[in-house]
């Protein structure tokens, strides 16, 4: 992919005296997650990346305060010198981790580095990555974090690089606008279009040619057309992409010939479908996902992903699953029904991409299935009641505790 090929030689050949700063936008599920952990992994092969960070709402990691510890972490997994230092910092001062960000920026890069550089052991232009800055739980959090990264550049402290990616969220607009950032930063802005269909083609062929061998299926297989017909359903976005590889590939199916068949039949019901949406397409497909969840569990899917917006709930497997009242099987048969949108990843529930619960919040995307919408009040009810539970405190307003996030009702 073009993009890959440039921030590569961006980050290989050397940012030069400006751009250190490489900011990578645009709306969801156009592949910024894609492209920022190939050009992750191709930096690692040639030991030029310190760190990568994702921020992931859905997957509540969007603490802004584990971003610059998570860095320093990765890097001194890679450099002892920088190690030693970095133990010595944190046995001076344990409460560094929660201190403010720019603090937490001098006393685990700033002083470190400049410690080695007075020793001979600096070190060459590296490259950080930071993908989903606007997942970021603090506004306020996520413009601090490109103006202290900003200054680093000014005022010389780091020899690192920046690919930061996000979407286009008007504070980090504003923020990116500033003229001494934007001076610091080449900007390139990933769209919704058909010019990435020969990218999603490949992606496409190669990895349900996988399946293909994995189920022993006839070669060619797929054929050429319904490969066409999921590269134009896709719409020139690689998480519709993605998400339909996993549905195709799910073992709990009655195999991939038979899911790939369900997908390219969307073709005709969404050639009828008229809207300006840059995700219409995605939403559709979403939507074929809910409705083939069985009826029997529905509900408890749906308690599931309530579950995920309760601040005192977290993705952890089995607190969720107590708090749910569910047995270990119905946790996970429930799971399962969404198989192409989320995982279970050593005990925690992992979504791939933040587009789905952008989905399931909004009633104008997942109509019925939206787990905020009037119909689902019981439900909610139903839940808050076993949180009040929980929680043991006859005080707390279930449904504040609930819903007290969240605007979305």
């Amino acid at each position: 992919m073009q993009y890959i090929d440039q921030i590569v030689s961006w980050g290989l050949e050397g940012s030069g005296p400006n751009h250190r700063i490489f900011w990578l936008k645009g709306p969801a599920g156009v592949g910024k997650s894609a492209i920022a952990q190939s050009c992750a992994d191709k930096f690692a092969a040639r030991k030029r990346l310190v760190a990568a960070f994702f921020f992931s709402r859905p997957n509540q990691r969007d603490n802004p305060q584990r971003l610059f510890t998570s860095i320093s972490y990765q890097w001194a997994m890679k450099r002892k010198p920088y190690a030693e230092i970095l133990k010595s910092t944190i046995h001076d001062d344990p409460t560094i981790v929660d201190k403010e960000l720019r603090h937490q920026f001098d006393h685990l890069f700033v002083s470190p580095l400049r410690e080695l550089a007075a020793k001979g052991e600096g070190i060459s232009e590296r490259v950080v990555i930071i993908d989903g800055l606007d997942e970021c739980a603090d506004v306020g959090a996520q413009q601090a974090i490109v103006q202290i990264v900003a200054a680093s550049i000014r005022d010389h402290t780091t020899p690192f690089i920046w690919l930061i990616c996000s979407r286009l969220e008007p504070p980090l607009v504003a923020t990116f606008k500033s003229p001494q950032i934007s001076a610091a930063t080449h900007q390139e802005e990933l769209t919704v279009s058909r010019a990435i269909d020969n990218e999603i083609t490949k992606y496409l062929t190669d990895e349900l040619a996988k399946i293909g061998t994995e189920y022993d299926l006839p070669v060619p297989w797929p054929r050429e057309r319904d490969i066409g017909t999921l590269v134009n359903l896709s719409s020139g976005l690689f998480i519709y992409a993605s998400t339909v590889v996993r549905f195709i590939g799910d073992r709990g199916s009655l195999g991939p010939e038979s899911q790939l068949q369900t997908v390219v039949a969307l073709a005709t019901s969404v050639a009828k479908r008229s809207t300006e949406h840059p995700l219409s397409e995605l939403d559709f497909f979403y939507c074929l996902i809910m409705q083939r969840i069985p009826a029997k569990i529905l509900q408890t899917v749906q308690w599931i992903l309530l579950a995920m917006n309760v601040p005192v709930v977290q993705t952890d497997v089995e607190y969720s699953r107590e708090f749910l009242g569910l047995s270990p099987l119905q946790f996970r048969t429930a799971c399962r029904a969404l198989h192409s949108v989320m995982e279970i990843e050593e005990d925690k529930i992992v979504f791939y991409h933040a587009s789905f619960m952008d989905f399931i919040h909004d009633p104008q995307r997942s109509t019925q299935f939206c787990i905020w919408k009037d119909s689902g009040i019981a439900l909610r009810t139903e839940l808050a009641q076993r949180l009040q539970s929980v929680c043991n405190d006859p005080d707390v307003e279930p449904y504040y505790l609930l819903c007290s996030y969240s605007s979305q009702q």
